[in-house]
Formats: C-alpha cells, structure tokens, sequence
C-alpha cells in the first residue's frame, strides 16, 4: 500500500490539568509540528501540509532509523537550549529558505524530531487503533538517534507533570485517552493541551486597524519601561470582544497623538498612536529575546499607574 501524500494532524482542545486513570499524559513540546513521510526517503510536512523537508538537513535520514518501511510519525521538530525547547532558537530555522541560511542554522540551531504517534506503518494505515496500541508499536519500531527521540509519558498524573514543567519554565502538558483513536485535521477532546501561560501589565500605546479584517481596531501596541524609555512588546489582538473594542475606541479619542511614545517604535501600517496613560493586563506564554509575547491573550484594562509597567517584571 502506499502511503498519502498529505495528511492533516489531529489537535488537542484547551484544558486545565487534570488527573485521569484514562489518559497518557506528555510535554507539550515548543517547536514546529511536523508529519514525517519515510519510505527510502524523508519527506517531512508541516501543521498546514507545506513540504518542509529543505529546512532541515539534518533530519532527511530519518527513513534509516526505523525497523520497517513505509511509515508515517506524527512529532514536533524542536532546537534546544540549556537542554530545554527554544521557540526563539528554532524560529530561525522555521524562517530559513536560502541554501546558506539553512546551512548556517544547521550549525548554530540544530534541531530534534520528537516523534508522539505513528500513524501509517508497512503502508498500512494505524489511524483506527486506540493510542496505546500505536505507542507500543511505536517503541518497537524506532532507533533513536541524536536527532530522532520519542515522547516518553505519565500515565494517570497530569497534574504532576503539569507542576513539574511549570517549575522548570516549559510550555505545558498534553493528555492524549489511552483508547482514543487518530482523528486528523480534527480538533479532539481526546487531547487535551494544558499551557503554562504569565500574565503582566503592559501600557497601551497605540493601536493598528486591518482593511482586510477588523477596520476599527485590530490589535493594540504594548510598550513597557526600561529605566526611563518606554519600550515595544509587540501587539495583542486576541481576546479583543467587539464590546470591549467599541469601549477601547471611546477611552482613546481624546488620547491620540501624531508620533509613537515608544523610544524603539516598530515599523506598523495603519496605526494610531496614544499618549501612554492607560494600562491592560496580558497573559501570554513567552517572551522572546527581541521582547515579543507568544500568543498573548488581552485580559481587560487596569488601574495601574503607567510607570510600572516595568521590564523587568516581564518574563
């Protein structure tokens, strides 16, 4: 049999930690997800079926790790630093298209596939068989390597887990029900993806409109302070409720300037600028080094006085 050409991955819904005796419980791991197509060759897809196999060199051997052939592995590509996933360290080599960017990154970010499922094994399609049958058949068909390693799991305790990855600063935990079957493209309450997000104020300096999306408002300017300047963190969309954007826009007339507050201002079509006097709160996952917010989540405004909105309170 042969194998697809393309196949949607199955996604997990948000949850908080929970214990069950029903669930396998992982890292959530910080990296790019992929869909690994080995036959006498690697061809590696990413979340929304782009073929990215060129990006990562160092991975196109995969095929000679295994014990049988035709095989598809669900994972995530990962790049680590200090021994931990490093969004920000593999963000260069998700970015990287040119020959010599690539082989740059391959020397000073290398990369690790971490294989969670098996999906297709002797061209035969495993999607129907509960988890725990895949994981198994999984374990006896790998060879791991420097850059090939399997998820290892807890059963029963995820709230363990979760406490444990929260300390050591990692994203968060996925439960995945020993019996579930594989559902691509499907969003399952079979997994269930736990974050450990942050949260912090941040001041509201202006705001970008979208002609293709939202043309009210589309995302506000956050800005925190570093000594006496006032520096970029980005923007935050998501959360946004048309109520709440109706009642942002109403606080925001009289606020509106004709240049940025910010002592680094980002280069941004459509945006509004504000005098740095009102404060919201953020949750989000990670800040990058280039003081960017990881799916950052706006909460609501808060009386909070502007000037502690402090950088080193964000991290």
């Amino acid at each position: 049999m042969k194998l697809p050409l393309t196949l949607a991955p199955m996604l997990a819904v948000p949850a908080p930690p929970f214990d069950s005796p029903d669930y396998f419980f992982e890292i959530k791991w910080d990296g790019e997800r992929c869909l690994a197509f080995l036959t006498s060759t690697t061809r590696l897809q990413s979340r929304n079926q782009r073929d990215i196999t060129f990006q990562y060199p160092e991975l196109t051997t995969l095929h000679r790790q295994l014990r049988q052939t035709c095989v598809v592995l669900d994972g995530e590509i990962i790049a680590l630093e200090n021994g931990k996933p490093s969004f920000f360290r593999l963000q260069s080599r998700m970015h990287a298209t040119s020959e010599q960017r690539i082989k740059e990154g391959r020397l000073t970010n290398p990369v690790v596939y971490v294989v969670f499922d098996l999906l297709y094994a002797e061209g035969k399609p495993l999607l129907h068989l509960p988890l725990y049958r895949r994981r198994e058949l999984l374990d006896s068909l790998l060879i791991p390597t420097e850059h090939l390693i399997t998820s290892t799991y807890l059963p029963e305790q995820g709230r363990a887990l979760y406490s444990q990855i929260a300390s050591l600063g990692l994203e968060g935990i996925v439960g995945k029900e020993k019996n579930s079957p594989y559902l691509p493209g499907k969003r399952s309450p079979a997994w269930k993806k736990s974050r450990v997000t942050k949260s912090a104020n941040f001041v509201l300096c202006g705001y970008t409109t979208n002609p293709h999306g939202r043309k009210d408002l589309s995302a506000l300017v956050l800005g925190a302070y570093e000594a006496e300047a006032l520096l970029y963190y980005g923007l935050v969309g998501t959360g946004l409720s048309q109520a709440e954007i109706a009642h942002l826009l109403a606080l925001f007339t009289p606020l509106t300037r004709a240049y940025s507050p910010l002592a680094n201002p980002p280069r941004l079509a459509s945006v509004t600028w504000l005098e740095p006097t009102l404060v919201c709160e953020v949750e989000y996952l990670q800040v990058t080094a280039d003081r960017r917010l990881r799916h950052p989540l706006y909460k609501g405004l808060r009386p909070v006085a502007p000037q502690e909105c402090r950088a080193e309170d964000i991290c």
